[in-house]
């Protein structure tokens, strides 16, 4: 058997492996990813080895999994039963579940043919996500997007405050935090809480993590999404603003791109106010920065060039959203 040496917290792989076979799995090869997940290649197939430590987890994720499997060409990988039949390896004070290994790539924000088809997978995911079933409710998670922001405004204010860094930057983090605060001053908190309200009653459930990695192109034709981690009872909207916001800095913060992505939705969320004042919090930013400053020296170094990179592009950016935002006005 091979590994990839990444096998940190986990010191009994072999006891680990040698349990599988109680479950009906002839193993080949595996290696972890990380400490908690595993690719097994049996003559069955590959799979996937998810853990979690607490068994209210497993037990959420394998309810919304079901979920997902009663959708015809589910957007979301879903959990199998192993070969026994069971639906979880409890091992060492882990619960482990069992996917299919999805044979694919993550999207290219580079290409604007992944981009486009990468939006229409989050819309295809929402209509398979309004779960409005009382028996999914305790599954799953809320949060206010301004209580969210504020928090993590004032984590990037507290370390620009506390951290060591270049006396250059005390302009650019000024900029940052004055950005922040424009858009939780704009934004219509009635008008938030009135949209996650409507959210939560529909049952509107949102991915949360829709970066790159969390998209399998299965073919030319087939993308799925990956990972329920972050899943929430929020505004689909969310996930939209949320891609947006990722793509943007691949493409210099271009309107142009928004334009490729041929989406009728996406043209009207841009005409509205609180869309776009949204778009002005740089939520990427204050999320980078405060983990480049719990990351250390190379870390730091590493976001700075970012930010050199990005910042004079992203300013005319705003500063465009701002115009139109009180144009609105």
């Amino acid at each position: 058997m091979r590994t990839n040496g990444n096998q940190e917290g986990f010191k009994k792989n072999r006891g680990f492996l040698e349990s599988l076979t109680e479950k009906g799995l002839d193993i080949k090869n595996y290696y972890f990813v990380k400490y908690n997940v595993c690719i097994i290649e049996t003559k069955a197939g590959n799979f996937v080895l998810k853990g979690f430590s607490k068994e209210r987890d497993y037990y959420e994720q394998l309810k919304l999994s079901r979920w997902y499997s009663k959708q015809n060409h589910p957007m979301m990988a879903v959990y199998i039963s192993y070969p026994s039949g069971s639906k979880v390896h409890h091992y060492d004070g882990m619960y482990w579940c069992m996917m299919p290994f999805y044979n694919g790539k993550e999207l290219d924000l580079n290409d604007e043919t992944d981009v486009r088809e990468g939006l229409h997978t989050i819309l295809k995911f929402h209509e398979q996500s309004v779960i409005s079933s009382e028996k999914y409710h305790s599954v799953l998670s809320t949060y206010s997007l301004l209580k969210k922001w504020n928090k993590r405004l004032n984590a990037f204010k507290k370390n620009v405050q506390q951290q060591s860094y270049p006396e250059s930057l005390k302009p650019a983090f000024e900029e940052m935090l004055s950005w922040g605060k424009w858009a939780l001053h704009h934004l219509d908190k009635k008008e938030i809480d009135l949209l996650e309200n409507a959210a939560r009653k529909r049952g509107e459930v949102c991915h949360g993590d829709v970066a790159p990695h969390n998209f399998m192109r299965l073919d030319e034709q087939e993308i799925i999404l990956i990972d329920y981690d972050l899943f929430s009872v929020v505004p689909h909207e969310y996930d939209v603003l949320q891609y947006v916001n990722r793509i943007m800095p691949y493409w210099q913060w271009s309107p142009y791109i928004l334009r490729q992505c041929k989406s009728h939705y996406l043209e009207q969320l841009m005409q509205k106010k609180w869309f776009l004042t949204a778009l002005v919090f740089p939520t990427d930013l204050y999320r980078e920065w405060n983990r480049a400053f719990e990351g250390g020296r190379e870390k730091i170094r590493e976001m700075i060039a970012f930010t050199d990179s990005d910042l004079p592009t992203r300013r005319a950016y705003i500063q465009a959203l701002q115009s139109q935002i009180m144009h609105h006005s």
